[in-house]
């Protein structure tokens, strides 16, 4: 790549990056019905037709915005061998779920898509697959990897990752969004996040057989 065109996809980044962090900033300062694209683009400080040319429409902004924080949630596990430890992986992967989920801007989404579902069932869906699926997707393919390099045993790779992320936020998450108390400290969530994947590996770490 010369270094015309490196400028140009740096360039470009940094755009997407600022249409990112200013259409999130509108979208929990205003709501999602409230904000628009118009907006988005001036706070962002790019032209509107900039913005529709990289997004197309609000909806697809939006799920973008999501996708962006899914892609952060799985970096432990799209880098991870599938040969890793399987205690060392998990583990990097629940404390990157539980850092995300608990920063105010997931709990500001989580509530505005909560607050938006009803009125727009479609974005709710597509944000959901998204985001929620795609993190399910990306932990029980990792699991069937370790199933299959005979790691671990997981009869039900997609249900086993529903609970490993439900073991996670607990109730953490619910008290958070409610705001009836502060984050826990970094030791605490690290204690959280050692005991779900204690108790997962506890059910589906393979057992060397008795002659």
């Amino acid at each position: 790549m010369s270094r015309a065109a490196a400028r140009s996809v740096s360039a470009s980044a940094r755009k997407r990056a600022a249409v990112l962090d200013a259409a999130t900033r509108l979208f929990l300062e205003s709501g999602y019905a409230a904000t628009s694209m118009e907006q988005v683009a001036a706070a962002a400080g790019v032209a509107k037709q900039t913005l529709y040319n990289q997004f197309g429409s609000k909806e697809a902004l939006f799920r973008a915005i999501v996708e962006e924080l899914v892609r952060e949630l799985v970096g432990p596990l799209a880098h991870a061998a599938a040969r890793g430890e399987p205690e060392r992986v998990l583990h990097a992967f629940g404390s990157r779920f539980m850092d995300l989920m608990l920063r105010p801007t997931s709990l500001a989404l989580h509530r505005l898509l909560v607050a938006e579902a009803n009125r727009i069932p479609e974005l709710a869906h597509e944000v959901f697959e998204s985001g929620p699926a795609q993190a399910v997707h990306a932990l029980a393919t990792w699991l069937r990897t370790q199933v299959a390099h005979g790691q671990l045993t997981v009869s039900e790779p997609a249900l086993a990752a529903e609970q490993f992320l439900g073991m996670l936020t607990g109730h953490i998450q619910l008290r958070a969004l409610f705001g009836v108390c502060e984050r826990p400290d970094a030791a605490a969530l690290d204690a959280a996040v050692t005991h779900a994947v204690e108790t997962f590996l506890a059910a589906h770490r393979v057992r060397p057989r008795v002659l």
